[in-house]
């Protein structure tokens, strides 16, 4: 066998001997064998060796094996280094590991850096397109995500850290847990139908899901865990007025601005208040655990937004449409939602004995929800020209909507 030009110029790249080459050409080595050993830049006592196994054991199959690892477009010698919290994806995206493609253009499930053999079955992704999900933030809040995680059943101290509570602040408290365990369940299931359709060109954006996703299940779980470790039960379900915003959206950005962007600038202001009216160290410990997993997704929503309203035209106007949709379901949900703002009302007043401090301090809580919604806007410079007039209306009267829920009663 008479080695390709092509080959003994790799060969002699390689660092081999004409001894070696011409040993070669006299054995049962293949062209391509020879070629992707040198790719590989084995040493000559390697190549020598591998042709003893060829001359010792001639029957046996692995003889024929082509070395395709040597095979490869992806760039090779780089070596990442960890930094202070040790090797983050971020430090191994150097080099060529480290473009992102503005357009990803490979339907099947090849990772990035990699190049598809042969046939493609593609994987039914339908997001290719890089502004449409992407947000700078995505690689570090992936880690931060696993380097915070932490495990309901044995981070709080379930025996210790409960006390016996009047019946309506367990009844109210309760009433809290089931509506944001709920609202978990809802965020899960929507992450994860999105998560599917995101190619694996942009993996950071994928992990980064993925963690939210879990986010969600854990507040499912720490929030029953609350509702019926201490003789409260389950509350009423929610309204769910606030889904209408997540599901009808026609894209991720669409969906993203709804969850991680309005609610998740609401939901983080509540959590972040619970020191001010939650009844137990466990109640205190669990919402400042999930107000931290919150205000990641939030960021990320954030930093996609600014992502894709500098990268897509006319993006400002476009969304200003979903940003309306998304705070037209949440007023729909403060509005409605009767048995939430009762809940709250009791557990900021302590009780039932002086139920206008909790109207008054349920007030001062929707100003802080919109003033941290808008204030995250801004740090994005993000211009919303017309905010619903609802929101402010929560602050005028976080009574509006009336006290209890409204029905219309047929007449015989």
């Amino acid at each position: 066998m008479e080695l390709s030009t092509t080959t003994k110029v790799r060969a002699k790249k390689a660092g081999w001997s004409d001894e070696l080459i011409e040993r070669l050409e006299t054995s049962r080595a293949t062209n391509q064998q020879v070629e992707n050993l040198a790719r590989g830049a084995l040493s000559e006592g390697k190549v020598s060796g591998w042709l003893d196994f060829l001359e010792n054991h001639p029957d046996n199959p692995f003889g024929s094996a082509p070395f395709n690892i040597f095979k490869t477009p992806a760039e090779t010698g780089l070596k990442a280094v960890p930094g202070p919290d040790g090797l983050r994806l971020r430090d191994i995206n150097i080099g060529s590991y480290g473009v992102v493609p503005d357009q990803w253009d490979l339907p099947n499930d090849a990772p990035r850096g990699t190049e598809s053999t042969g046939q493609i079955m593609a994987a039914g992704y339908s997001i290719f397109d890089k502004a449409e999900v992407w947000s700078e933030n995505a690689v570090d809040l992936y880690e931060d995500a696993i380097k915070d995680r932490w495990i309901p059943a044995t981070e709080l101290d379930w025996e210790n850290g409960l006390t016996d509570l009047p019946e309506e602040l367990e009844r109210a408290g309760g009433q809290i847990c089931t509506i944001y365990s709920n609202n978990g369940l809802v965020e899960q299931k929507i992450i994860g139908r999105w998560l599917e359709e995101i190619s694996y060109g942009f993996h950071e954006v994928k992990l980064f899901l993925a963690t939210q996703a879990f986010d969600a299940g854990r507040k499912v779980e720490v929030l029953r865990k609350r509702a019926l470790i201490n003789g409260g039960g389950l509350g009423q379900a929610p309204l769910g007025q606030i889904y209408r915003g997540w599901y009808q959206g026609l894209t991720f950005t669409d969906m993203l601005i709804a969850l991680n962007v309005v609610y998740k600038s609401y939901e983080v202001a509540l959590f972040e208040s619970a020191s001010e009216w939650a009844q137990t160290d466990v109640e205190r410990d669990i919402f400042a655990l999930i107000a931290k997993d919150s205000r990641r997704h939030l960021e990320y929503g954030l930093g996609h937004l600014d992502w894709y309203a500098r990268y897509k035209p006319d993006a400002e106007r476009r969304l200003n449409i979903q940003f309306l949709r998304a705070e037209a379901a949440l007023v729909q949900e403060m509005r409605l939602s009767t048995t939430e703002r009762e809940a709250l009302i009791v557990l900021m007043a302590g009780g039932v004995e002086n139920l206008q401090a909790g109207v008054d301090q349920l007030k001062t809580l929707r100003q802080r929800q919109y003033d941290a919604y808008t204030e995250n806007l801004a740090s994005i410079n993000f211009d919303r020209p017309t905010v619903h007039p609802g929101l402010i209306g929560q602050i005028k009267d976080p009574l509006e909507g009336g006290i209890v829920a409204v029905r219309a009663v047929s007449q015989n």
